[in-house]
């Protein structure tokens, strides 16, 4: 008689295997002792209790081997799962690191552009001062201009008193205007001075 076992996995072939292997060999002894000769009833009782005995222990390795499988199996599955949670874990740690040096990047560019900004608007401020000193500058130069053609106005008047040796009556003031004409260019060099920082 052939017994075919069919292999579906590993947890149960082995055991099945086993079981087979006992049964067989309990055959085997059956054929054998029914060529020796006759056994009393006590050896026949003992021979059973023997063969009982064998399968029972035959059975009980195989239900250990068999929950010895399946604790490797669940301990192999809770690794699995330990392994994937580890990796979550680490990718989330990556990422949360990504993101923080995402944000001080970040951060980093909107203090250089807000500096950026700052010394724009520092320079500007400086520009729009010198702007108006240089106006300042020029207004005075203006007024200055304007006291100076009075000045010359007035002189002009002058040539029209004369004595009778043909000399003014009055003396041109030559100091007040080369005055006014040298305050006059200082403070238009000052105001070009100013534009031009």
């Amino acid at each position: 008689m052939m017994i075919t076992v069919e292999k579906n996995d590993n947890f149960t072939a082995a055991p099945l295997r086993l079981l087979l292997g006992v049964l067989v060999l309990v055959l085997a002894g059956c054929a054998a002792s029914g060529d020796s000769a006759p056994q009393t009833p006590d050896q026949a009782a003992i021979s059973e209790e023997q063969r009982a005995a064998e399968v029972t222990a035959v059975s009980r390795a195989a239900e250990e081997r068999a929950r010895l499988e399946a604790a490797r199996q669940a301990a192999e599955q809770q690794a699995r799962v330990e392994e994937a949670a580890r990796a979550e874990r680490e990718q989330q740690s990556r990422a949360a690191e990504q993101q923080r040096l995402d944000a001080e990047r970040s951060q980093r560019e909107q203090q250089a552009r807000i500096a950026e900004l700052e010394a724009e608007i520092a320079s500007a401020r400086a520009r729009t001062e010198n702007v108006t000193a240089a106006n300042g500058k020029l207004e005075e130069a203006i007024a200055t201009a304007e006291e100076l053609l009075e000045v010359l106005a007035a002189e002009q008047l002058k040539y029209s008193t004369t004595n009778s040796a043909g000399q003014l009556a009055e003396p041109l003031r030559k100091d007040l205007i080369t005055d006014l004409e040298s305050r006059k260019d200082a403070l238009k060099r000052e105001a070009q001075a100013l534009v031009q920082k």
